[in-house]
């Protein structure tokens, strides 16, 4: 396991390389992508309730890139039945004190919403509350596995119970390095598999010649 010093330079470090887990891209451009992220997921804070074109924002957002993902999540919100049923679900949930019992209310294996696991229901979750929760995510997970703060597990699955590990372990690292659970969140995704490693040193821009 990584000593708490090198836990805290490696959230701080690989943090500003969000959204892009390459050595370098541009700081500022990283820097401006993670505000937008964080003023559009503001609309959401303390919703007690969405309505369907906020949920399906909310799928795009999280399945960017994962077609089958993305039409399974939508397709338990789509139909004026399913999102009638997925909204009880979504109003139950924020009201809910207990992490594990809100995502349970939203997952499709426990009679929540068809189609949605650990991924979808926790977008919703800590879109409403970003202050308590945190989006579930695969790759994260694999960060913290290597960091050597949680055991290994499926490669490329974020389970049930992997959930309150997971979440209590992002709101440890939240408070000891001093950023919000977004930011170790954005963190943990672009280290993904480079972890427990730091980020390369920027390489040094040449200028071409006037």
């Amino acid at each position: 396991m990584a000593s708490d010093r090198r836990i805290r330079k490696f959230v701080r470090q690989w943090r500003r390389r969000y959204p892009h887990p390459v050595d370098w891209v541009d700081d500022r451009a990283n820097k401006q992508h993670r505000r937008s992220e964080t003023a559009w997921f503001a609309q959401f804070e303390g919703a007690t309730s969405l309505k369907r074109r906020e949920a399906r924002v909310l799928v795009d957002w999280r399945f960017a890139g994962q077609a089958d993902q993305r039409a399974e999540a939508f397709a338990g919100i789509d139909s004026p039945a399913a999102w009638g049923h997925a909204q009880r679900c979504i109003r139950k949930a924020l009201k809910e004190q207990s992490p594990t019992r809100a995502l349970d209310l939203l997952l499709g294996e426990c009679s929540g919403i068809p189609g949605w696991g650990p991924p979808m229901a926790s977008v919703v979750l800590a879109a409403a509350s970003p202050d308590v929760y945190v989006v579930a995510d695969e790759r994260a997970l694999g960060a913290l596995e290597a960091l050597g703060l949680m055991a290994p597990r499926t490669p490329g699955r974020f389970d049930r119970s992997d959930w309150w590990p997971y979440l209590r372990i992002c709101r440890q690292l939240a408070s000891e390095c001093g950023v919000s659970l977004g930011e170790v969140r954005q963190a943990l995704w672009a280290a993904d598999g480079k972890a427990p490693a730091l980020p390369d040193k920027p390489k040094a821009r040449r200028h071409p010649r006037g």
